[in-house]
């Protein structure tokens, strides 16, 4: 019961001071999210909405406190690394169990790792577990199991690198969350029923952390103007959005949703360097304050300053002027699902055909927007990635794969051995033809009344932790 004795301690002291309820367990946390994930998979949560719900059903061996330090959850308590830093012994938290009752054990961790680099499993967080020993043998389909992960009992395992990795933070991700083999999780809520827009999960009080103090946690996709309705109805206790609700206090979550324009150079040929000089030359200031919805800061490079300080990072070549504009109508590929890319698509057009380039949007649903982007058929896109491990190095990962794929990742890996990953940053957005733009965020109102809200680095929060001071809702 981690989480009733931590806070214990915290709020003796403060219901000294203050006369403070204590938190109360029952009813009803109502969050408002941008949407709702229809894969609950954690594994392939990509998007801040994913990230949540993922926290909210999975459970990852450790975790990154709202103070930014590393504690366990699944684990008994950090892993130990072995001289050299290339491998790490773990040990698990007895008793463990996932929601439908099977233990948790060392082969299930040995079993999430080689799933994220399972092709049928389709995770754009493959670079996670690539430099575990036996990656490549998974990816490729001949082995089902990593080589470098050692089932030692059914508590403890070792995990072997072949480069080096910041390992225990990448166990802290929440794509890194340990599932069974039935694809159940062990997080504080449970899957339950879906009513029109709203998931609704049931307390798990067989949480690792101990239980939640909600009974159950209603997720609900609203649209800016719904949202600011239930809130002022009193129907929502919590708004992960963009634009903060009027009338609630709010908190900016850390700026993790970077977005780049990419070139396609198969399609744009001679004129790509001059495309990226034009695409470098747009102001990101403007583009911030103008068309993007919610906290944004422009990048100075590829990487987030939530992530890397701005005066650390690396900026990458700029383009040359050989090579003229293009002939031809280019098309622009921007994803539906993307907050503000169809506003900054349309400037970045304008802008363009003031140089002389001649752009046509094309807005496409998420799916079709990536096989699109996965076959190529593209001229420039917008793309956006948000960043689910707060390290410079982890981020480099996985900036890569998203950018360039495996064989980008494999290339960011080598050179992170000897290279600062600001450098490397750089250097992988150069070789996918990326153009950083800006970061965004989201805000997080808060409805007077919630407790237990703390933000963390990585943009998530503990949802087991609200609680109602107004005791159990209806």
């Amino acid at each position: 019961m981690r989480r009733a004795l931590a806070l214990a301690a915290v709020l003796a002291a403060t219901q000294a001071r203050s006369g403070a309820l204590p938190p109360r367990y029952g009813g009803e946390i109502r969050v408002l999210l941008p949407e709702i994930p229809a894969d609950l998979d954690p594994a392939r949560a990509s998007s801040p909405a994913e990230l949540v719900t993922a926290r909210a059903l999975h459970a990852t061996l450790l975790e990154v406190g709202p103070s930014g330090r590393l504690r366990p959850v699944l684990l008994a308590a950090l892993p130990e690394a072995e001289p050299g830093g290339r491998a790490f012994r773990m040990r698990l938290r007895p008793g463990l169990r996932f929601h439908d009752g099977q233990p948790l054990l060392a082969a299930d961790v040995a079993a999430s790792l080689a799933r994220l680099l399972q092709p049928s499993v389709r995770s754009p967080h493959a670079w996670l577990a690539l430099a575990v020993q036996g990656a490549e043998a998974v990816r490729e389909g001949r082995a089902a199991s990593l080589a470098g992960v050692q089932v030692l009992s059914d508590l403890e395992l070792r995990v072997a690198l072949d480069a080096p990795l910041d390992l225990p933070r990448a166990l802290a991700a929440a794509p890194a969350a340990i599932v069974s083999r039935s694809g159940a999780g062990a997080g504080p809520f449970r899957p339950g029923g879906r009513t029109g827009g709203t998931l609704r999960l049931p307390v798990f009080d067989g949480h690792a952390s101990g239980r939640a103090y909600a009974d159950s946690l209603a997720l609900a996709g609203l649209d800016a103007r719904r949202a600011a309705r239930a809130f002022s109805r009193g129907e929502a206790d919590l708004a992960l959005r963009p634009e903060a609700v009027p009338g609630a206090g709010f908190s900016e979550l850390p700026a993790l949703t970077a977005s780049y324009a990419l070139v396609n150079p198969r399609r744009t040929g001679s004129s790509t360097a001059a495309l990226r000089r034009h695409l470098a030359e747009l102001d990101r200031a403007e583009l911030t304050r103008l068309f993007v919805r919610g906290p944004a800061v422009p990048l100075l490079g590829p990487l987030p300053p939530a992530i890397l300080a701005p005066a650390a990072q690396a900026p990458g070549r700029p383009a040359g002027a050989s090579g003229g504009a293009p002939r031809h109508r280019l098309s622009l590929l921007v994803s539906s699902g993307a907050e503000s890319h169809r506003a900054v698509a349309d400037r970045i057009q304008v802008k363009l055909f003031d140089r002389g380039v001649s752009v046509v949007v094309q807005a496409l649903e998420p799916g079709a927007f990536a096989a699109r982007l996965a076959a190529g058929d593209w001229d420039l896109a917008l793309v956006a990635v948000t960043f689910v491990a707060p390290s410079p190095s982890l981020a480099v990962l996985q900036l890569a794969q998203a950018l360039g794929g495996i064989p980008l990742v494999r290339r960011a890996l080598a050179r992170l051995d000897s290279a600062d990953p600001a450098a490397v940053a750089a250097e992988v957005a150069e070789a996918a033809q990326a153009v950083p733009l800006f970061a965004s965020g989201l805000r997080a109102s808060i409805r007077p009344g919630l407790e237990g809200f703390a933000a963390r680095p990585d943009g998530t929060l503990d949802p087991g932790a609200l609680w109602r001071r107004e005791g159990p809702s209806r």
